[in-house]
């Protein structure tokens, strides 16, 4: 019945893209993870993907991450002509071997992407640790991590960005695909937004080359149901 009142408060308003439920479901997830600022997007893949866009990462870095990990995770990293550097992973979490993290860096590294993988949190105070030593960015690729807890604070809301899926078989799964993009930093989350919308901040002033990353309504509706409950 929730999900039924949903749709039809999308349809009575016809706003179908990035409008008030999307908005609302931006602060609620926010709040549920514990940071500032929630850039909703059409999918966990653009979610990375254009994380890493926004923060500057290209052709000549290297960014660092876990073999165990789903290919939008890489594919985030190959798509902005940047490289992958592998790390194995902790056989007691399946999440990315942090003693092995500091064998990799090296003067071309600009990041760290680890993976919360089957809901187990990777080791972040080692991770940030690093990051800080080295002044590397980290992004936590929490898509299969929703409610996740580290030492008492939900993932997702313990490094510089992170990316979350809503893909149907996630935790918190959409009917179809979603993601989000979660910071502190709101000159990045305008960024962000701007990206998702084909570079523009206003209508039909197109910044820089962006693309069609929006999401629509019927699928904010579904997740924000679901966060409630």
């Amino acid at each position: 019945m929730d999900i039924s009142k949903s749709i039809q408060r999308v349809l009575g308003r016809q706003r179908f893209i990035c409008g008030e439920e999307s908005q609302e479901f931006e602060k609620e997830f926010c709040r549920y993870i514990g940071v500032k600022e929630g850039v909703a997007v059409n999918s966990g893949s653009d979610a990375l993907f254009l994380t890493v866009r926004a923060l500057g990462i290209s052709k000549g870095d290297e960014v660092i991450t876990v073999s165990n990990t789903y290919i939008s995770t890489v594919d985030a990293i190959t798509r902005n002509g940047a490289r992958p550097v592998f790390v194995d992973i902790d056989l007691r979490t399946y999440t990315i071997d942090t003693l092995e993290i500091r064998k990799k860096v090296s003067s071309r590294t600009k990041a760290i992407i680890p993976v919360h993988m089957y809901g187990h949190p990777a080791h972040m105070d080692e991770i940030l640790e690093i990051a800080r030593e080295h002044g590397l960015l980290v992004v936590e690729d929490a898509s299969h991590a929703h409610g996740s807890e580290y030492k008492g604070k939900r993932v997702g809301g313990l490094a510089d960005v992170a990316c979350f899926s809503f893909y149907p078989s996630k935790n918190l799964g959409a009917y179809g695909d979603a993601g989000i993009i979660l910071t502190n930093e709101t000159e990045l989350a305008d960024k962000l937004r701007a990206f998702r919308n084909y570079g523009q901040r206003s209508k039909n002033y197109h910044e820089f080359i962006g693309v069609n990353s929006r999401t629509d309504h019927p699928q904010v509706g579904f997740r924000s149901i679901k966060l409630r409950t």
